[in-house]
């Protein structure tokens, strides 16, 4: 997971940046996949995982444990990820 992860975030960071729609299909595999490894990482507790992504918005410095992490980057691509998961298909 600690590999993997931040090489999914990598991957939908640079098909946001190009424009890529959040429902291209491959866009969906990144976000399901993420979905996966957080399934795997908090036991399948939704409540969890849904704290955990807020609290990637609302504080990601904290949370990549990097003072200069871009918040608006990880805003972007929060929201973007967001929209993976829940837009028209």
């Amino acid at each position: 997971m600690d590999i993997e992860w931040p090489e999914l975030y990598r991957r939908a960071e640079r098909l946001r940046a190009a424009g890529t729609p959040p429902t291209d299909p491959k866009v969906r595999r990144l976000a399901a996949r993420m979905d996966e490894l957080s399934t795997l990482f908090t036991g399948g507790d939704a409540g969890i995982s849904a704290g955990v992504r807020d609290a990637w918005h609302d504080d990601p410095a904290a949370m990549s444990g990097d003072a200069a992490a871009p918040a608006d980057a990880w805003r972007d691509l929060t929201a973007y990820l967001r929209a993976a998961r829940t837009g028209p298909a």
